[in-house]
């Protein structure tokens, strides 16, 4: 066998123990970890989107959180002003503390989101609730996996990312102190091969933020899994499977469009598919799905914003006769169209083709400047994942027509990145939304 063709066969190895398949199986048995977790310290589940939704069945999730790893990169540490959380506050305050969950596929015993963005971010808030602290400014990190150095580093910076939090004008010392009774706040971690508490434990001095760990550490291929089915036709079947630590990261890779609603929804079911049909049968089964969902789901998700201007999700071609409450829908989806339009309607509808991905976020500067025209009235933005085109796309309404306290201004103010990092802060005590860099630049050309 030639060097290239030994190449070749290896790549082929790791796809297919990357199948869907095996994600699946793989996913599933993390899942079973998270169920005990949260039963132990009977605390609520926050999966941290997007690989930490798969892991959390519906009905057990809370809320969600957007931390990302890119914000913990070693030098690259920083606490995002788009990705604030604070919606989490109030959560942890009712139930005294959350569980975080996340996985990671880099080789890792946990992902940077839970070693260190959760920890800034934890750190951020007590400084600005109670000032420096003279060991660690707060910051608070696994020692097995951080080293000292490198933590070293990170608490120099605390001081300077609770500065920028606070210019934001969102929260201040004492109405962090007066929300959590002078408690701070401490992250802790837990993943597969630690033991976990028999009863849950009682946190009288802190609030606990628990970071767990989904998947347990292995390399591709080398751990079998087996698992009992129960069959009504051919009785009890064992499922064997190569376990994918990580499994539901990039999804783009692999699902073919299954999310992890679709796989919760139908987990009895798919688990079945996963032993009577091949990848190819497996697949289109999957995908059957997909129109499924779509073909019985809501059209939008809507939440306000003002008086005069909404933000939505579209999950189905959309009637504007069943929101007739709005004078402007603007759409911004590929997939998705408006039905049923009617030539005397007085409402104005325009659909933009552009796609939940990077090259519809680049592709929106086109057309920025026609969109900022066509707000008049009640408007509504709608788009794919109404986290990411939408509520940037507002950001052209609110930056030009309002203050940062969303009042009503005559003349068009002065857009600075502030104002917009101000803007978007207030969008996000709203709705959880997450425009991407490639998005916000796009609106940002043209408002400067």
């Amino acid at each position: 066998m030639t060097i290239q063709q030994n190449s070749t066969s290896q790549r082929s190895l790791k796809s297919n123990i990357r199948s869907t398949r095996n994600r699946i199986h793989s996913i599933l048995y993390d899942s079973e970890w998270i169920k005990e977790v949260q039963e132990s310290y009977n605390l609520p589940l926050i999966p941290n989107e997007r690989c930490g939704l798969w892991y959390v069945a519906p009905h057990l999730r809370k809320d969600t959180a957007y931390f990302k790893s890119t914000d913990g990169h070693t030098n690259e540490w920083s606490f995002s002003t788009r990705r604030l959380n604070f919606h989490l506050l109030d959560l942890m305050l009712e139930n005294n503390g959350l569980i975080i969950v996340d996985s990671t596929r880099r080789g890792k015993t946990m992902p940077d989101a839970l070693s260190k963005t959760i920890p800034i971010w934890c750190a951020v808030l007590n400084y600005i609730m109670f000032g420096s602290n003279e060991t660690n400014n707060w910051c608070f990190v696994p020692p097995s996996i951080i080293s000292k150095n490198e933590h070293n580093s990170i608490i120099k910076l605390i001081p300077i990312f609770a500065k920028q939090v606070e210019e934001l004008g969102l929260i201040t010392k004492n109405k962090l102190i007066e929300k959590f009774q002078g408690k701070y706040i401490r992250p802790l971690w837990i993943y597969p091969g630690l033991s976990l508490p028999f009863e849950p434990p009682i946190f009288e001095d802190f609030i606990p933020v628990i970071n767990c760990v989904a998947s347990f550490r292995a390399d591709d291929g080398k751990t079998t899994l087996r698992k009992k089915l129960n069959d009504e036709t051919s009785g009890i079947t064992i499922a064997e499977y190569q376990y994918v630590q990580g499994a539901a990261d990039d999804h783009e890779l692999w699902s073919f469009n299954l999310t992890p609603d679709l796989l919760w929804q139908h987990k009895e079911e798919l688990e079945l598919n996963l032993q009577i049909k091949n990848d190819d049968e497996l697949i289109e089964y999957i995908q059957g799905l997909k129109l499924e969902s779509s073909y019985e789901s809501s059209s939008t998700d809507v939440v306000s914003l003002t008086n005069d201007l909404s933000i939505g999700k579209v999950v189905d071609d959309i009637d504007p006769n069943t929101l007739l409450q709005f004078d402007v829908i603007i759409l911004l989806s590929k997939q998705f169209n408006f039905k049923n339009l009617k030539d005397d309607s007085k409402q104005k509808t325009y659909r933009y083709e552009l796609s939940s991905d990077k090259k519809g976020s680049n592709e929106l500067r086109k057309h920025v400047e026609t969109i900022s025209s066509q707000f008049n009235g009640n408007s509504l933005v709608l788009c794919e994942t109404g986290t990411d085109l939408s509520p940037a796309v507002a950001l052209l309404q609110l930056t030009t027509k309002f203050n940062t306290m969303w009042e009503p201004v005559l003349e068009r103010p002065i857009v600075t990145k502030n104002t917009i990092k101000k803007h978007l802060a207030k969008i996000l005590e709203k709705k959880k939304v997450n425009p991407s860099r490639a998005t916000l630049q796009s609106i940002n050309t043209y408002l400067m």
